[in-house]
């Protein structure tokens, strides 16, 4: 009498149909069918010891990064490695969303500048685009604060954007110049 276990039922369901996949990614891994093949073994033999199998979704899709996981930790044990298998183990890894240092850097750099730009604002300009921008507030809500028009308010956060642009793209001196002759048209 045998007694078949529900774990081998799910095994020869929802994995062994996929066993070629698992030897074709084996053997990208590690270039002999010999080490494919005890690689697909040790991924079966670690499968069958789990014991969360049930709750596994895509069996497939975790078999192959089993197999990969493996790869690695096969490499690493290796005192004496063929530099050729590190050359290609760049498939294996899953790509990393985090930003390189250079990245980091000018992203650093960037909002210096921006945070620098802003500050060199003139004083209204400043406080409506800061509490527009920046903290989020209403443009309704800013006008009756600061007690000013809906339309003034609107100038002012217009003339803010377009002095940060022209700031930005490198018109840092024509920006300055044309905030000075305003203040002076504005005196006359």
């Amino acid at each position: 009498m045998s007694i078949v276990r529900p774990i081998d039922i799910w095994l020869a369901e929802r994995v062994l149909p996929h066993e070629r996949r698992f030897h074709a990614a084996a053997l990208r891994i590690c270039r002999s069918r010999d080490e494919a093949e005890e690689l697909v073994q040790e991924a079966y033999a670690r499968l069958l010891e789990l014991e969360g199998w049930a709750t596994i979704e895509d069996p497939r899709a975790y078999v192959v990064r089993m197999l990969r996981h493996i790869a690695i930790e096969k490499l690493r044990r290796n005192r004496i490695v063929d530099f050729r298998q590190f050359a290609d183990a760049e498939h294996m890894t899953l790509a990393d969303d985090a930003p390189d240092q250079h990245r980091v850097i000018a992203g650093r750099d960037g909002l210096r500048r921006v945070s620098d730009l802003i500050a060199g604002l003139p004083e209204r300009c400043r406080t409506v685009f800061v509490r527009r921008r920046i903290e989020g507030e209403s443009s309704r809500e800013i006008a009756l604060d600061l007690g000013i028009s809906q339309s003034t308010y609107e100038k002012r956060l217009a003339r803010a954007i377009e002095l940060l642009s022209r700031a930005w793209l490198g018109g840092e001196e024509d920006s300055a110049d044309q905030s000075e002759a305003a203040r002076r048209r504005r005196r006359q």
